[in-house]
């Protein structure tokens, strides 16, 4: 929601379910010279959000080095090996970043699509708030600033009218509440007052599923 990365998986409609195809994201396209480079070119006009340290500057190629510098050298990175590939990265240009590997590896464009762990970071924020575990560290060139976080009770994220894809995203305000017991979360997923699902990865519990069918079949 808060973050992007230098490509993406494709999603929509139009997908079919179990594809992994990589499209470009903050890169807006890139070449391969050899087996062990890849050079990124950066979308121009990029914003990071509009909130202190940032206040809305452009993404650089600075930033892209930055998180992966980091990524590749933080003590404790349990998603170090990841990247084990990679020897280094290198600003060709403001808006150019190039990717030089140790050895041939050719997942490196699925790693760099991984929301989990590839997000792109500014310096800035680093500097700001330090090991970013704060709510007030999310910072980055997503669809959603984060407005408020109540923690165990909800998170509400509002539409970032600076976002780089032209009429995304589409909705103007998301919560996301906690609930610990399912059957609650299921009642509200009955009665509208949820729009996804209420297990973790926003789905209805298999048992429940027929059921739910029954008395909403669209």
């Amino acid at each position: 929601f808060v973050h992007s990365t230098l490509v993406r998986y494709q999603v929509g409609t139009a997908v079919r379910p179990g594809t992994f195809t990589v499209e470009p994201h903050l890169a807006e396209r890139w070449e391969t010279p050899n087996e062990t480079t890849y050079v990124f070119h950066l979308r121009q006009g990029v914003k990071w959000h509009d909130k202190p340290p940032l206040n809305g500057r452009e993404l650089v190629a600075e930033d892209v080095k930055f998180t992966f510098d980091r990524f590749l050298t933080i003590p404790g990175n349990s998603a170090r090996d990841l990247l084990e590939a990679v020897d280094r990265v290198e600003v060709v240009d403001r808006h150019t970043v190039k990717f030089i590997l140790h050895e041939p590896f050719v997942w490196l464009l699925d790693t760099l699509a991984n929301m989990a762990s590839m997000v792109i970071i500014a310096p800035e924020v680093v500097q700001h708030f330090g090991d970013l575990k704060t709510p007030e560290s999310a910072i980055g060139t997503g669809p959603f600033i984060p407005e408020h976080y109540e923690p165990n009770v909800k998170s509400v994220f509002t539409r970032n009218p600076q976002y780089f894809r032209d009429g995304q995203p589409y909705v103007d305000r998301v919560e996301w509440l906690v609930i610990e017991d399912a059957s609650t979360g299921l009642a509200m997923y009955r009665a509208g007052q949820l729009d996804c699902g209420p297990m973790e990865w926003w789905v209805v519990r298999q048992p429940d599923v027929e059921a739910l069918q029954k008395s909403h079949p669209h």
